[in-house]
């Protein structure tokens, strides 16, 4: 049967003009700060909040960050940490910045950390800063009262990592997952993807995952639930908590790219 639905690339599409819709929270101890292209997300916990990705190194996303932070009425000297997901300038942006204003550590995986200071992407230099602390696969970050597991998900990169971490919707606990990387570029594993998509998926099934979080809103229509979120009312469910079933439906879309990657390169 042809789906009814918009068709869309998965590629995020760099490069367009783009304005900052405002800051969004979209959960009790979590909100949204980005543009059509990427974004990164606002977790707050008991002793302050952190960062979970960084958004593009040039200054209009520095600065959006920054006022978006404010505009959430929090102050930038109570940001603790910035996890980065892996080593793509879409991803680790200014991060260095933020730790020379505001003291902050930044964490990344050591492969991707490799990855970020030797390979240029488009028009971005490699990095020349040093890392604080790097992931430990399957392991637990606290912040506060917060903790993360991070989970070592190469393909996209060899040392992308994904999370899993407690959300509240108006006091109610929900599991979020967010896959570290969206898409195969050229030089990425489909194999290791795969095998990526398969232990993710079963950590987020034990852990009940149940909320969606991607830092590239093109793929799952986030800029439109961030606006329905700006605007919701009491009674209506909260638009980023889609189930168990709702996200195992959400990630089969990056089974397909697997898919379509091997056929296109002759390994299927």
């Amino acid at each position: 049967m042809k789906s009814w639905r918009t068709p869309r690339s998965i590629k995020p599409p760099f490069g367009c003009e783009w304005t900052a819709p405002p800051a969004t929270r979209i959960f009790d101890n979590v909100s949204f700060i980005g543009n059509v292209i990427v974004g990164c997300y606002v977790v707050e916990t008991g002793d302050g909040f952190i960062l979970i990705d960084c958004m593009e190194p040039d200054d209009k996303s520095r600065d959006t960050i920054v006022q978006g932070i404010k505009d959430l009425g929090l102050d930038l000297h109570d940001l603790k940490a910035i996890l980065i997901s892996h080593g793509h300038f879409d991803h680790y942006g200014q991060a260095d910045w933020f730790r020379r204003n505001y003291g902050c550590r930044i964490y990344l995986g050591r492969e991707d950390t490799v990855l970020a200071k030797t390979v240029a992407l488009d028009k971005w230099p490699v990095i020349d800063w040093e890392v604080d602390e790097y992931y430990e696969d399957g392991g637990i970050l606290k912040f506060g009262d917060l903790e993360i597991m991070t989970i070592l998900t190469p393909g996209h990169t060899a040392g992308c990592y994904s999370f899993i971490l407690p959300v509240y919707d108006e006091g109610r606990k929900h599991m979020a997952g967010m896959w570290g990387g969206s898409g195969l570029l050229p030089d990425s594993d489909p194999f290791a993807y795969q095998a990526s998509l398969d232990r993710f998926t079963k950590l987020c099934r034990d852990q009940h995952v149940d909320v969606e979080l991607c830092a590239h809103p093109t793929l799952d229509n986030g800029l439109e639930r961030h606006a329905l979120v700006r605007t919701i009312v009491n009674g209506v469910p909260n638009p980023f908590v889609i189930g168990e079933a709702g996200f195992a439906y959400y990630m089969g879309q990056y089974y397909d790219l697997v898919e379509q990657a091997m056929r296109k390169r002759g390994l299927k």
